[in-house]
């Protein structure tokens, strides 16, 4: 089955302009008939009163009698037209009603008569209103035709795009909700379009050569970071062995110092990559009920002597909130977002931590960054200062995402803010 090379809607579009189009023209058409009929029928009776009236040119009072029938008769009138040259006319004129108190269409024939040698004016008129009602009642037709033809062609194209573009529409919905690092292929269903199987198929390919590199990717990472544990311990342990060393002088002492902060930064790292690994493969399943703000307090405890040796103020407002969760991990998160308020805030700065109902959220003073939506990206950093691992945001984005917490950023009033904000 061939998708339709021309536009649905411009048909139907097309159609409706057809057939208004058509309406007018049509009424026109009828009316012109009509008043043809009425004309054919004023030309008879003309002929008919003129065949009577000759019948009694012998009279020699016609004249009279004519007078008397101009007043009479409400349709036919006659009068005398001296210097009238022959012809006859047909207009549609309203002429006022007194029963009805209302102006009333007719068609009249107005036509010069010789009648015992001299010129007379002849007009005979017919009521048009039958035939005013007639056209009503078809334009009325016309125009609930026009509206059942319209609604029929609108539920015949969205019936008929509904079902033609179902399955691009089900291809997309399955893009959008599809996720790299689930371990899913993406369902591209056979369809009777072979334009949509062609589609499919692409995407279907696309999808798992990109899911193949990204577990490639991720199982790389996760080896490497298990490889390099043991020659990291062992990189410590001789390091350790040589600041024992007797006689050892000052400048060797601290490039032995120097290399044991790059081993413990290394091992942290590892132990980074280690804890993404396995958040992205869900070993930390296992869920229990957490009082976070006792959780938050006892990390606050832990890190107010570091925060006030750099001359840091350490403010906490915590409420009682309990959450099912993973304690790991959780505690991952708080820490993280404790030691990156930490290392990121000047001397004589503020650190604020707050826990309400459904909210987490930790404040640092500090001066705006440069790229603030790449925040959680991973070995993201806006200094050169190699404190940190550029991994602690990342962990926090990836603990939210494994559970369906919102994770924001903002800074407002000269305060970076991280706000997670927790299901009900």
């Amino acid at each position: 089955m061939r998708l339709l090379q021309v536009s649905l809607r411009t048909l139907l579009l097309y159609s409706l302009l057809l057939v208004i189009v058509s309406i007018p023209i049509s009424f026109l058409s009828i009316s012109a008939i009509l008043n043809h009929e009425v004309d054919e029928t004023l030309e008879m009776q003309s002929e008919q009163f003129l065949k009577h009236v000759k019948g009694f040119e012998y009279l020699e009072d016609l004249e009279r009698d004519l007078i008397v029938l101009d007043q009479l008769t409400y349709n036919v009138h006659i009068k005398p037209a001296p210097g009238a040259t022959p012809g006859q006319t047909f207009e549609t004129l309203y002429i006022y009603d007194s029963l009805e108190q209302e102006d009333r269409p007719y068609r009249m024939l107005a036509s010069v008569v010789q009648i015992k040698g001299q010129p007379y004016r002849l007009t005979i008129s017919m009521s048009l209103v039958d035939n005013y009602q007639l056209l009503n009642a078809i334009g009325l037709v016309q125009a609930v035709l026009i509206v059942a033809l319209a609604g029929g062609l609108l539920f015949i194209n969205r019936s008929l795009s509904r079902r033609l573009w179902k399955p691009f529409y089900k291809t997309l919905d399955n893009l959008k909700a599809y996720e790299v690092d689930k371990n899913e292929t993406i369902d591209t269903a056979q369809t009777r379009i072979s334009e949509f199987d062609d589609l499919n198929k692409t995407i279907g390919t696309l999808t798992e050569r990109n899911r193949k590199i990204f577990l490639q990717q991720k199982e790389f990472i996760e080896d490497a970071a298990h490889e390099l544990q043991t020659p990291i311990a062992v990189f410590q342990a001789k390091l350790d062995l040589l600041m024992q060393q007797p006689g050892l002088s000052e400048s060797a002492a601290e490039i032995i110092s120097r290399l044991e902060n790059t081993a413990q930064r290394m091992s942290r790292l590892n132990k980074n990559l280690l804890l993404l690994s396995k958040i992205d493969n869900r070993q930390f399943s296992q869920a229990e009920r957490i009082e976070l703000d006792a959780l938050v307090r006892e990390h606050v405890v832990k890190l107010k002597p570091r925060a006030e040796e750099n001359g840091l103020s350490l403010v906490e407002s915590l409420k009682p909130f309990v959450i099912t969760t993973n304690r790991t991990l959780m505690e991952v998160l708080a820490t993280n977002l404790l030691h990156n308020a930490i290392l990121h805030t000047a001397s004589g700065g503020s650190i604020f931590v707050t826990v309400e109902p459904g909210k987490l959220e930790v404040s640092n003073t500090g001066t705006p960054l440069q790229s603030p939506e790449r925040i959680f990206d991973r070995f993201r950093k806006e200094s050169s200062s190699n404190r940190g691992s550029g991994l602690g945001l990342a962990i926090v984005k990836k603990i939210c995402e494994n559970f369906g917490y919102q994770v924001s950023y903002a800074f407002v009033d000269g305060n970076h803010t991280f706000s997670i904000r927790f299901p009900q």
